[in-house]
């Protein structure tokens, strides 16, 4: 059996094949009176008939193809931010009828990366996910070479410069000082951060907070309590070997920047046989996900990483269907998860 055409449903209907195309192509029109667009769409679903996505867009002018871009070295669906963030861009496209296309370019958002953005002409938009690779310089770059190029655009995660362009994050700051604030209350004054580098946009907002809630307690976070891994497990051992080298002088407690961090630590409390928190007190700001799987339960702030992937594609499409749509930075509220580590 042949699938239903657009002159099928005009015949029962008794209607133009056209006036059938306007109404399932825009069901609220007023070019057609509301008991014939009733009737088309009643008839439309009774015989099945799905619209060919190709010929929506043509009329459209629009693919209904949204690009995503993930500058990262490793593959990027096995990192849980990006795979929470990923589900939830796609819960959010499922339910407005568009589909997503994935580049995920090596190494840092140079050249390349804004090339293949500049030369694609098969999405309507893009969203970005900044990582840890992307420096501020080049997160501006690449803002500004989208801009030039007409391209619509939604960021998620670590943007804190001055453009005004849709983003989806958290208050990382917040985040510090609320980390701070718990840490004074549980009675520790000799408090580390673990970072995964010293340039990345979102620990030197962690490290900003923390210090504003240490402020007024006569508690310091010097340089020498942060810890700067470049994501390498080896690298992040060094650095706690160094802490720990001295049972007078160590950290009680140690505040931890992401997923990939705190996996880091707890594999060093397990080597070294360590206890959490007997031994060292472990607060960390990452995925729920990811902090409900460890054991111990790891006291933490969660961020919504699903909300923020449902959140930015929905601004995207936003954009692409709303001339009059205007930019707007969205943060997103975080949990704190009390765990068993402090």
């Amino acid at each position: 059996m042949s699938a239903p055409k657009l002159s099928d449903i005009a015949k029962r209907a008794g209607v133009s094949a056209a006036a059938v195309s306007i109404v399932l192509n825009h069901n609220e029109t007023k070019r057609v009176g509301l008991a014939k667009r009733q009737l088309i769409l009643k008839i439309a679903k009774e015989l099945g008939y799905t619209q060919n996505v190709l010929a929506k867009a043509l009329v459209e002018r629009r693919t209904r193809l949204l690009g995503l871009m993930v500058p990262l070295r490793d593959p990027i669906f096995f990192n849980q931010f990006i795979a929470q963030a990923l589900s939830g861009i796609q819960s959010t496209l499922s339910s407005r009828g568009y589909n997503l296309l994935v580049y995920s370019p090596s190494g840092r958002p140079g050249r390349a990366t804004r090339d293949q953005i500049l030369e694609s002409k098969f999405t309507d938009g893009l969203i970005f996910i900044n990582t840890r690779l992307c420096a501020p310089r080049e997160i501006s770059q690449t803002i500004h070479e989208l801009d030039e190029a007409k391209i619509k655009f939604v960021m998620i995660n670590s943007y804190y410069g001055r453009e005004l362009i849709d983003y989806v994050g958290v208050d990382d700051f917040a985040i510090g000082e609320a980390a701070g604030f718990h840490l004074l209350a549980r009675g520790h004054k000799s408090i580390a951060f673990l970072s995964g580098s010293q340039h990345l946009p979102t620990n030197l907002q962690l490290v900003q907070g923390m210090r504003r809630a240490f402020s007024d307690s006569g508690v310091e976070l010097p340089e020498s309590r942060i810890g700067y891994t470049e994501y390498q497990q080896p690298t992040a051992f060094m650095v706690l070997d160094r802490w720990f080298a001295s049972k007078r002088d160590r950290p009680t407690a140690v505040f931890v920047g992401d997923d990939q961090l705190l996996n880091h630590l707890y594999d060093y409390v397990e080597a070294r046989n360590l206890k959490s928190p007997s031994d060292i007190a472990i607060l960390a700001r990452g995925n729920a996900g990811f902090i409900s799987m460890l054991r111990p339960q790891p006291t933490a702030f969660a961020i919504p990483t699903f909300q923020m992937g449902e959140v930015a594609a929905a601004r995207l499409i936003d954009s692409i269907e709303n001339p009059s749509h205007r930019r707007t930075r969205i943060l997103l509220p975080f949990q704190f998860m009390p765990g068993q580590t402090t």
